[in-house]
């Protein structure tokens, strides 16, 4: 059917360019309740993904583009959703700009072989594993879990002579943790997206999990708090990086078409703070290129290259991610698709920077700061206070501050964790942030 497909888009003398991507996934899902395993089923997904590009007219006349897209499904139409493509694009009148060319694209390591030959039996072990980890606690109780694996197959092909194919591997987690005493429940919720089974680590992240929730037993009132705040690995991945539902103001700020639109501020060569930097320099890297990274690819939806862009430097801003449209308008290098995070190694020791007083945060509701402004006020669902040589667990509370300000009164961890979309130090602390009961 995609040769059909690019016949159909060849035969157009309407389009100015298009792009296609045959779409396959297959792979398992496993459902546990209290006990065992709830049941299990196989998922096999497939479709084409068209976007065309044709030639209009902005309102003086002058040229323009338009663009449409559409998904079909084996066995639909071809020709009718063409059409429908072709006619939303007629539609619309952007500056004109351009499809990817081919282009070397680079080895990234994105599978893991195990999950590729049996689906199935990978998925089913890893709730076996969830499952016996949870039972050594007679505390703490899985109430719920679920296990996905999954294999993705992308091929892609645009009018500019691009024709590439990538495999994937892509595994979610997640499950819940519950305890009683008296008349008294508590809870905890915890998901995970990586790429290969070894990168989940449970045993140790189940351990930990089972602490948390038998310390929200004794949680005390939020304490009103300004200084320093600890982040850590998960909770520090998500502050980075962002999650499934949000991009990271990292990314909102550092796109190209941010720029384009005039809502980013940032400018190459400058700084990306808004007030002098009191803890460490910042540099990041925008990072398609890192091992099993959950954004990483060979090639992004528009087929261009994975790279490892440095965005910021020393805390001036270094590059722009930028797709092919935004490269075009803003006569910039087009990278593609931003990527996971990728921050190097501090100067302090993780433990050094454990140093009493501080405010630890294990969880938050969400946390989701104006991708913008950079300006957040979240929900805590688990935080310790830390001083006299005690831990003090709270819950409650919100964490108030501004994002960028915090990245620059911040010390980072020379040691290192991977989580999934962000590569960097494991421990941060913010040495200036409020907590408001």
């Amino acid at each position: 059917m995609l040769n059909k497909i690019v016949e159909a888009l060849n035969g157009r003398s309407d389009l100015s360019g298009w792009t296609v991507r045959h779409l396959r996934s297959r792979g398992a899902q496993v459902y546990a309740v209290p006990g065992q395993i709830e049941s299990q089923r196989l998922v096999n997904v497939e479709q084409y993904r068209i976007d065309v590009l044709c030639q209009t007219s902005d309102p003086e006349g002058k040229p323009a583009v338009g663009s449409g897209d559409i998904t079909v499904l084996p066995g639909e139409d071809i020709k009718a959703a063409v059409e429908k493509a072709v006619l939303t694009a007629g539609l619309v009148a952007n500056p004109v700009h351009t499809l990817p060319a081919p282009a070397p694209l680079p080895d990234v390591p994105l599978l893991d072989a195990d999950l590729q030959k049996d689906p199935s039996a990978v998925t089913k072990d890893m709730m076996e594993h969830i499952q016996a980890a949870a039972s050594k606690n007679r505390g703490i109780h899985l109430t719920a879990a679920e296990c996905f694996g999954e294999i993705h197959t992308t091929h892609l092909i645009n009018s500019r002579g691009i024709d590439a194919e990538q495999d994937a591997t892509q595994i979610h987690v997640e499950f819940v943790l519950h305890g009683r005493r008296g008349e008294n429940d508590v809870e905890t919720f915890t998901e995970m997206d990586r790429r290969r089974v070894a990168d989940f680590r449970l045993q140790d992240e189940i351990e930990q999990r089972t602490r948390h929730t038998l310390d929200l037993f004794e949680t005390a009132a939020p304490p009103s708090w300004q200084g320093p705040v600890v982040l850590r690995n998960e909770v520090l991945a998500t502050f980075i990086a962002g999650d499934n539902l949000q991009g990271s103001v990292l990314q909102t700020l550092g796109s190209a078409g941010s720029k384009y639109a005039k809502i980013s501020p940032w400018e190459i060569g400058k700084s990306i703070f808004r007030s002098d930097v009191k803890g460490d320099p910042l540099t990041v890297w925008a990072n398609r290129c890192m091992p099993f990274g959950t954004a990483s690819n060979r090639f992004d939806e528009e087929g261009l290259p994975a790279q490892r862009v440095e965005l910021i430097h020393g805390n001036e801003l270094a590059a722009f991610a930028a797709n092919q449209c935004y490269a075009d308008y803003l006569n910039l290098p087009a990278t593609g698709a931003f990527g996971g995070v990728e921050l190097p190694p501090g100067q302090t020791a993780a433990s050094a920077l454990l140093a009493e007083p501080y405010v630890e945060i294990i969880q938050f509701s969400w946390f989701n700061p104006d991708t913008i402004t950079g300006d957040f006020a979240t929900e805590i669902r688990l935080g310790y206070l830390v001083q006299n040589g005690k831990r003090k667990p709270f819950r409650g509370g919100q964490l108030v501050g501004n994002y960028l300000d915090a990245l620059a009164d911040v010390r980072w961890s020379a040691e290192t964790g991977f989580f999934g979309s962000y590569l960097g130090p494991h421990t941060a602390r913010f040495n200036d942030l409020k907590i408001v009961a």
